[in-house]
Formats: structure tokens, sequence, C-alpha cells
């Protein structure tokens, strides 16, 4: 009978102590939990150039693996600036893109090694889930960063037209605002790219944000220094009161000499590498087409020689 009591104590304690412990580990999950979600939004908030948008805030399961996995500062500032060259701005986006290079890499790792296992052998199985993986890992951020390219060379190339149209309206006696509405309203085949980012100006300045923070904002959208630079030109013209049309001036001619500039150095970096291909693959045929009949002629009379 002692023994059965103290058997029932002994469960009975155990059974305390399991609950009291269960309960201490879930609230340690959800402290650390909370702890990462605190530091996750402190993140976004304290990035530098942290002028985001309010949309995407939904989350979605690629931007919670994300923020779950991802904690190295350097690769959420690249992948902030992909997805922002890209067009989106919120401060999820860098997490989204972090998931979906998590997700992606995985699940081509483990398609691949089911269909390899199922077709080949064990080695050949995890040879190919390994490349599986890498394709799903690497493949998203180049894709994203081939696109994002492309958006900053649209922008790059549009930009001076808007430069040009801006200069002609504020000529015409409109102020910087009724241009940027105008240039809105209106259709510009040379601005098919800044006209999203321009709508997104205007709705800013609609909502009350001011002029300074909604061009910041509009220069981040840009994704270049050019308009970093130029929303910086604006900012500094309507905080000072300096006059606009000749600032627009020097800037647009500014860029073209930039332009010129990379066109210049383009062309040396072209004529250098026509000039390896030429010495690679015309330089060894023209030799052989020259050298050849003398060599032939030497050979033949070295032939006779020996013969004789």
């Amino acid at each position: 009978m002692p023994y059965m009591i103290a058997a029932v104590l002994l469960i009975a304690g155990a059974l305390i102590l399991l609950f009291v412990g269960s309960n201490v580990l879930v609230g340690e999950v959800r402290n650390i939990g909370d702890t990462r979600r605190l530091r996750s939004r402190m993140a976004d908030v304290s990035r530098s150039d942290a002028i985001l948008d309010e949309e995407h805030e939904g989350g979605g399961f690629f931007e919670l693996v994300g923020r779950a996995t991802t904690r190295s500062q350097s690769t959420l500032n690249e992948f902030e600036q992909i997805m922002r060259s890209t067009g989106r701005y919120d401060a999820g986006a860098p997490y989204w893109l972090a998931g979906v290079r998590l997700v992606g890499g995985i699940a081509l790792g483990v398609i691949g090694f089911g269909v390899a296992l199922f077709l080949a052998k064990m080695n050949t199985a995890i040879l190919t889930g390994v490349a599986g993986f890498a394709i799903g890992y690497l493949g998203p951020r180049y894709y994203l960063s081939s696109v994002a390219k492309a958006r900053r060379r649209r922008i790059e190339r549009e930009l001076p037209f808007l430069i040009d149209m801006l200069l002609l309206l504020v000529r015409s006696g409109a102020s910087i605002e009724q241009a940027f509405r105008h240039l809105t309203q209106e259709e510009a085949d040379g601005l098919g790219t800044i006209k999203g980012t321009l709508e997104r100006l205007v709705n800013d300045i609609d909502q009350g944000k001011g002029y300074e923070v909604s061009l910041q904002r509009w220069g981040a959208r840009l994704a270049i220094d050019e308009g970093r630079e130029f929303s910086a030109l604006l900012i500094q013209s309507l905080a000072h009161g300096t006059e606009l049309t000749s600032a627009l001036k020097i800037f647009s001619d500014t860029l073209i000499e930039r332009r010129m500039n990379a066109a210049r150095m383009t062309i040396g970096q072209r004529m250098t590498q026509l000039t390896v291909v030429m010495m690679l693959f015309m330089m060894p045929p023209l030799l052989i087409v020259i050298a050849g009949p003398a060599v032939s002629r030497l050979i033949e009379g070295l032939t006779k020689v020996n013969g004789g």
C-alpha cells in the first residue's frame, strides 16, 4: 500500500512538472517568435532609405519564410535594391525574395532527387537533387536582377525626355506640381515606366506627405543615381526658392555629358574586345594564307635536297 501511494504521488508530481514545463516552453517559444517579429519590424524601420509604400502588407507564405530564415542585413539591403528596381517598394519585399529563393531551392531539390531516384541510382539522385536546389536557390535572384536591370535601363532612357518635358512646362508658366500632374494625365510614349512613379508621386502629394518627402520617395522609386540626384535638385530648388528653369537646364546638360562619356567608354571597351577577337580569330588564318605558300615551297626544297 505505501508503495502504491508513493507511485501515485510520483506520477502526479511528474505530470505536474510536465504541465508546468510545457507551459514554460510554450511561453518561451512565443517570446522568441515575438522577439523575431519585433526585430524584423525594427530592421524594416531602421533600414537606410526607408521610404517604403504601405502596399503588399498582407505578408504571405514566402515573406513569412524569409522573415524566419533571413538575418543578414547585407542580404536584405541587396534584395531591397533588387525589388525596388523591379517596382516593389514595401518593407516585406526583400523577405519575399529570400523566401522564394529558399522554398524554390528546396522544392526543386526534392523534385530532382525524387525523379532521379525513381529513374536512376542513388548517386545520380543526389547530384540531381543538389543541382535542382542550386537552380531553385539562385534562379529567382538572377531572374529578378535581370528584370531590375532592364527596368533601370528603361528609366535611364526616359529620364532625359522627362527633364525636357518638365523644362518645357515650367518655361510655359506651370509650377513643378502642375507639370507632374500634366504628365500623369497626358499620354507620353517616352514615359512608359516613369509615368507610374509620377502617379505615385502625385498620390503622395494629395495625401499630404509634403513635397520633400514625396520627392524623396519618388527618387527612391526610380532606383537609379540620376533619379535620386534629380529629386534632390527639385527639393533644393523648392526649399531655397532658386530658379527651377536654370537648374533643370544645367542638370539636363550634365546628364547629357554623362551619357556621352559613358558612350565613349563603351565604345573604347568594344574596340578593345574587337581587337582581341580579331587577334584570336582573324590573324591565324591570315598568317596561314600569307606564309602557307612559302612554307610549302621550303618543305618541297628540303625534300628535294634530302632526296638528292
